[in-house]
């Protein structure tokens, strides 16, 4: 806690040099960060800005923790009242992914990219990292009949990287469209029949819904055959202990930032 007597000042000044400290790191880097560069933002002395963090891996370690879990209350609310066990709970959860990257590009960059010491272990990140939300969806919806029988750890892994390198290539350049004819500027698109990606002012989130039918057709059940080295029952015993952990861990209900 500050050690600061005034608790609301000690508050609003904490938040101010996690805003500081963020921005630091966004825009300039690890090697940038140091607490003289984050008191000159918030016009504080060095000296002063121990009250509030121990060192520079105390802070830089709670700016990522605060992301993730502004990212984890995030995703919490995306699924709040969409059934469990169906792909409107995934693509809920794809969608607001990607809505926190493109809204949250500092905090996006820090969370994934500023590697401290010591790697940290996914489950030291506050719901791991966005993994123990997306895993349960995915068991639930093996379960469900929804996603053929395979390793829910391996479906999440695979979803969960397909959204992070959209997010990153959206952030990054531009994905939406590589014609020559003009439609970026606005126009209509005429390099190509049936181009229907290539529209001006495309989102990551709406080439996330194009990308749809390739995830999901992929996941499908496919006509009783199961994935290979995988039956329905471990599918659905991984499903029902996913189910059963996650309750224990958090109580059931969403988590907040």
């Amino acid at each position: 806690m500050p050690k600061v007597a005034d608790p609301q000042r000690a508050a609003e000044t904490d938040a101010a040099i996690l805003d500081a400290a963020r921005d630091v790191l966004a825009e300039e880097g690890l090697e940038a960060l140091s607490m003289r560069a984050v008191a000159a933002r918030i016009g504080l002395s060095a000296t002063a800005l121990y009250n509030y963090v121990e060192n520079k891996q105390a802070l830089v370690d709670r700016v990522v923790a605060r992301g993730f879990r502004r990212f984890e209350s995030d995703m919490w609310r995306a699924v709040d009242g969409v059934p469990s066990g169906g792909f409107e709970r995934l693509h809920a959860l794809g969608s607001a992914y990607l809505r926190f990257a493109r809204e949250n590009e500092q905090y996006f960059k820090i969370m994934f990219t500023i590697q401290p010491e010591d790697r940290r272990e996914i489950d030291e990140l506050p719901g791991e990292g966005g993994r123990r939300i997306l895993r349960e969806a995915v068991a639930d919806a093996i379960a469900a009949g929804e996603i053929r029988a395979a390793d829910p750890d391996l479906v999440a892994l695979y979803l969960w990287s397909s959204l992070h390198g959209l997010a990153t290539l959206s952030l990054a350049c531009d994905v939406t469209c590589e014609c020559s004819c003009g439609c970026k500027d606005g126009g209509e698109c005429t390099c190509a029949e049936n181009h229907e990606w290539g529209t001006a002012g495309l989102t990551a989130e709406k080439l996330f819904e194009l990308f749809g039918e390739f995830l999901s057709d992929g996941l499908r059940p496919r006509d009783g055959r199961e994935h290979a080295g995988v039956s329905k029952d471990v599918g659905r015993a991984a499903a029902g202990s996913t189910r059963t952990n996650e309750a224990s861990h958090n109580g059931g209900g969403k988590r907040d930032a």
